[in-house]
């Protein structure tokens, strides 16, 4: 007998040390289903795109302020340190994963994987979690936040090339403004003067785009700039922290309008083409020169190329109508004819000033400097450099998939629209 009641009370000692654990397990998968079931309802809230508009242009803007006071003033980029945390976890969790093999008998290792991947499980949900709030809600409201304009679509040549001549002009006239010194160096203002002259001429199209009004960060370097610089991107933000982050071997001419790029997608204008459109109109209201040289040029970059294609259409119709004779290469004469003809359909096409192209060449020099002043151990190793480059290929077909006519390519006909009655 009182052998039964002693194994009865280890029995129940044993339990009683159980429970807590168990206790503890359930603790942790019940705040696990309640922080993805919340994911899932937000993603399912992202689909619709009323509600995307009202959050981004009425809520967003509370979170994204709170935020960016929390981490504006850190020394370094918090959301870029946390990319490579995941990325240490990631590998982490595969070496774990193999000496699990070999491992799994031993009880204390197993109690560290366990705790582990139960950690990595957390922070991956909670990531989800706060990356519908951040980013994706607000990336799939309507362009610009307006839902469905009634815009036009279509524009003529002549109003794609009253806007090409728009930015020529306004380009030129910058350059004239930016101080070149009698030795011919090109005199650019500070990086700290031009981030708060970008957060002024952001700030200053408000009352026509509120979400833009509020506070800025300032706009850091980022330590992988050798490997941005490789896959072709100036900048990047991390809705995540609400930091934004630039390529440092970027040019003093183009670093205005990729900074203001990326702090227009850190208001919630996440499509490329409104970061751009936004970040193009409101530096080409600045007062500063370069400010406006860098947004003109950026502009008379796009518009041109929807020039160009407007131009290669109307030639290729006039010649399905028999208008118009294709040209004989071999033939001089042939050539000549067919550019007096052109001549004759389109007006001059305007060119930016010598000057224009002394800035910018004074810029790209600056850039190459800074950039030859670090060492580059990727260039030593091609096979990583060719991964790095391949990657950025799927990285931006990829984007051009998900993103479809609002990529870059995008941002022409925003800029059409809006000088619609204005320029034309």
């Amino acid at each position: 007998m009182d052998t039964l009641i002693k194994e009865e009370t280890v029995v129940s000692e044993v339990i009683e040390e159980k429970t807590p654990e168990k206790k503890k397990k359930s603790k942790y998968w019940r705040i696990a289903a309640a922080v993805f079931l919340i994911t899932v309802i937000l993603a399912l809230l992202s689909f619709i795109t009323p509600f995307c508009d009202w959050y981004a242009n009425n809520a967003y803007i509370y979170l994204c302020d709170g935020l960016t006071y929390m981490t504006a003033y850190l020394p370094f980029c918090l959301g870029e340190m946390m990319m490579y945390l995941g990325i240490a976890m990631v590998i982490f969790s595969v070496i774990f994963l193999i000496l699990l093999i070999f491992l799994r008998k031993k009880p204390k290792y197993r109690r560290f994987c366990g705790g582990y991947f139960k950690t990595f499980l957390m922070m991956l949900l909670c990531v989800l979690f706060l990356y519908m709030p951040m980013w994706l809600i607000p990336f799939r409201s309507s362009v610009m936040g307006e839902g469905e304009t009634g815009k036009r679509t279509e524009f003529t040549y002549d109003e794609i090339y009253a806007l090409l001549e728009y930015s020529v002009n306004g380009l030129n006239q910058a350059a004239e403004e930016i101080e070149i010194a009698e030795d011919g160096k090109v005199l650019f203002p500070t990086t700290e003067e031009t981030q708060s002259l970008i957060n002024e001429a952001l700030v200053n199209i408000s009352e026509e785009f509120p979400r833009m009004s509020g506070f800025y960060p300032t706009v850091k370097p980022a330590l992988c700039s050798d490997i941005l610089e490789r896959m072709w991107i100036g900048g990047y933000t991390y809705p995540f922290t609400m930091e934004a982050t630039h390529n440092k071997y970027t040019s003093p001419t183009y670093q205005p309008i990729l900074d203001a790029h990326e702090l227009t997608h850190h208001k919630g204008y996440y499509k490329e083409n409104e970061a751009e459109f936004l970040s193009q109109l409101a530096l080409i209201k600045s007062d500063n020169p370069l400010l406006r040289f860098s947004a003109f040029d950026q502009m008379y970059g796009f518009v041109w190329d929807e020039y160009d294609e407007t131009t290669t259409a109307i030639v290729e119709d006039l010649i399905a109508k028999g208008e118009l004779e294709r040209p004989d290469l071999n033939d001089v004469e042939s050539v000549k004819n067919y550019i007096d003809k052109l001549n004759q359909i389109f007006k001059p096409e305007p060119q930016p000033s010598e000057r224009v192209y002394q800035i910018a060449d004074a810029g790209y020099v600056i850039a190459q400097e800074i950039y030859e002043e670090d060492s580059h151990p990727i260039d030593e190793m091609p096979a990583v450099n060719e991964v790095i480059e391949e990657t950025a290929d799927v990285g931006w077909e990829t984007q051009g998939e998900i993103l479809q006519e609002n990529t870059y390519d995008g941002v022409t006909l925003l800029l059409l629209q809006y000088f619609d009655g204005i320029l034309y």
